[in-house]
């Protein structure tokens, strides 16, 4: 049985093309795209472009969120993948979205959310 909630994968995207990630179309595109291919059930989207530069936006899935954020001035994007199950292939999904945004390098990490454990011993 698993212990926890929910699962939280942070992931940083260095050395992006930052005409692609300034462009709320492409970011919007590329997340349903790689919801797709991580088979999660999407179920809203809201992205927001930033004046003079960067984008913002949640993807709401059934299981939970992706939520991104770029610094086109920087080349680098965060996102931020939180889901009530980790039956989908996130490495797969994550080196799809490298070649997509150009990445020259990705940074990530796995947190586990909501200990059931510490939940029992707060209802007790």
């Amino acid at each position: 049985m698993d212990t926890f909630l929910g699962h939280q994968t942070t992931v940083d995207f260095y050395g992006c093309k930052s005409d692609k990630i300034n462009s709320c179309e492409f970011i919007e595109n590329t997340l349903l795209k790689a919801a797709k291919i991580l088979n999660l059930t999407v179920v809203n989207t809201t992205i927001h472009s930033f004046s003079p530069i960067g984008v913002s936006g949640v993807i709401v899935i059934e299981e939970s969120h992706i939520a991104i954020h770029t610094w086109p001035e920087h080349n680098y994007i965060a996102i931020d993948f939180f889901t009530c199950n980790n039956a989908y292939n996130l490495n797969e999904g994550l080196r799809w979205l490298k070649d997509e945004f150009q990445a020259e390098s990705i940074s990530q990490k796995d947190i586990k959310r909501g200990s059931l454990k510490e939940i029992q011993d707060y209802k007790s």
